[in-house]
């Protein structure tokens, strides 16, 4: 965890508000945690400026987020979450966001895609492009679309969302890379999870470089509010599968089965979600704006 200050005090990016109830200092990160007392947001305030949050992901990051030993794994994953992909939109044009080492990429070109990457990583340009054989950009969906890309039918936005610093605002830039109809494909914490409620502070999520932390229903409206229609949001198991790169959070396996379904079900009852992972899939408009 780095000690250096954070000093960009921000409003809620979801709805402006400045109206912020300070929740606790994550144990992970150290950072203080606020919502948004108007929608419900959940962030880190302070927010790091520019350069610090670029510090946050060295060449040791990839190589802790993406390690060797885990490759096979997520491949594996890549091939269930581009099924499932297959199932909405058959097999067309694909811009991962966030491709990391590029095994997301490799796999959607194994499979007949037309697939290139968008990394803000010079690091991780190089390692996807290496990897996946396809071109991988290096910068952010809030600039112009590569005039020779072209609307893409699908974007992926896997484990990004809550590193961005204005994550409302790269949503709402997506569709300028999407083709009419096309589907967003998000995939984020859900801090408003029973896992993260029963855990608090100690939530696994609360790491120094998740600066935002949605619901479900912080997510839709975000997707609602950058244009979306008929927004999805499912458990990532229901998703693709169990997820081998999201075991059972810490605290879960301590609480006994009986017990953490009678826990689960009150906090359910309380409108807290059983997924601490979620996915959500959502299309732009099918033709011009009326």
């Amino acid at each position: 965890m780095s000690s250096a200050a954070w000093q960009e005090w921000v409003d809620c990016r979801l709805c402006g508000s400045r109206d912020l109830r300070r929740l606790f200092t994550a144990e992970r990160s150290g950072r203080e945690v606020v919502r948004c007392r108007a929608c419900g947001l959940v962030f880190y305030n302070p927010q790091p400026s520019p350069g610090q949050a670029a510090a946050l992901y060295a060449r040791d990051y990839l190589d802790n987020e993406y390690p060797p030993e885990r490759a096979r794994a997520q491949t594996q994953l890549a091939h269930r979450r581009l099924a499932r992909i297959e199932r909405e939109t058959g097999i067309g044009s694909l811009l991962d966001v966030g491709c990391g080492r590029g095994h997301f990429l490799a796999a959607a070109r194994e499979r007949g895609w037309k697939a290139v990457g968008l990394d803000v990583s010079p690091v991780a340009v190089r390692l996807a492009a290496a990897r996946a054989g396809v071109t991988v950009y290096e910068g952010e969906l809030t600039v112009p679309p590569r005039a020779e890309l072209g609307p893409v039918d699908v974007v992926t936005l896997w484990d990004v969302l809550e590193h961005l610093r204005d994550p409302v605002a790269v949503l709402e830039a997506v569709p300028r890379w999407l083709r009419p109809g096309g589907l967003l494909v998000v995939q984020t914490q859900n801090v408003r999870s029973v896992t993260a409620a029963w855990m608090g502070r100690r939530w696994e999520q609360f790491v120094e470089f998740h600066l935002y932390h949605f619901s479900s229903r912080t997510l839709r409206r975000a997707l609602e509010r950058a244009g979306f229609l008929a927004v999805r949001i499912e458990d990532i198991e229901a998703f693709a599968d169990l997820d081998p790169l999201h075991p059972p959070p810490e605290g879960d396996p301590g609480v006994p089965g009986t017990l953490r379904r009678l826990r689960d079900g009150l906090f359910e009852l309380a409108g807290y979600d059983r997924f601490n992972v979620m996915v959500a899939m959502a299309r732009t408009l099918s033709g011009p704006t009326p």
